[in-house]
């Protein structure tokens, strides 16, 4: 039995390996042991709340600037959810986990009286999805708006994120050659160290 999943007493145990939110590889997990009703209702709650997710919760115009401003940084379109009150859609987490590094996904709730200004920004009343591409120039942005209208299950909604998510993911930038120099000199270093001891 691997190290990872601890102690197991009685069967059946029902663990669930879930990835690391900052780890770089999926190799990494958290273990969450299942405490809950041995009931199909229980198990499906207990799944779809573990389910990682990738949407970036927003709070009033400073945070929605530095969403923005990540966006143009990396050059992804913006999926923007509209919402009504403070839950995230089962739907919005794994289509922000299948278009991760795709795509940015935010939430961005009307319950929250900071988010009221974006609401009336970009001209939605009640729940709505709208992609944007992100822009240097705000008009340039608000000619670029595309609103999801048709009925809202999975199957459109992963159509609509296709049609408007970049085809491959989005790598980190390489490093400057400044950067380079000195993470090639720092072996150097520590080789020298080692010599003279």
């Amino acid at each position: 039995m691997p190290a990872v999943l601890g102690e197991i007493r009685g069967t059946p145990t029902i663990k669930l390996l879930v990835p690391k939110r900052k780890a770089r590889t999926n190799k990494q997990k958290n273990v969450v042991d299942y405490n809950l009703e041995r009931k199909a209702d229980d198990m499906k709650q207990f799944a779809l709340d573990s389910m990682p997710s990738f949407v970036e919760r927003i709070s009033g115009l400073e945070d929605f600037e530095k969403f923005k401003a990540k966006a143009t940084k990396y050059g992804l379109p913006m999926m923007l959810l509209f919402s009504e009150n403070r839950l995230v859609l089962n739907e919005m987490k794994y289509l922000s986990t299948e278009f991760r590094r795709r795509v940015l996904v935010a939430h961005i709730s009307q319950s929250k009286k900071e988010n009221r200004n974006i609401f009336f920004q970009y001209g939605v009343r009640g729940q709505a999805l709208v992609a944007t591409v992100p822009h240097t120039d705000d008009d340039e942005e608000k000619q670029s708006l595309i609103t999801f209208d048709g009925k809202w299950n999975l199957h459109r909604l992963r159509s609509f994120f296709t049609e408007h998510a970049l085809k491959t993911e989005v790598k980190s930038k390489p490093k400057s050659d400044e950067a380079k120099k000195v993470d090639e000199e720092m072996p150097q270093q520590k080789q020298q160290v080692k010599t003279e001891l």
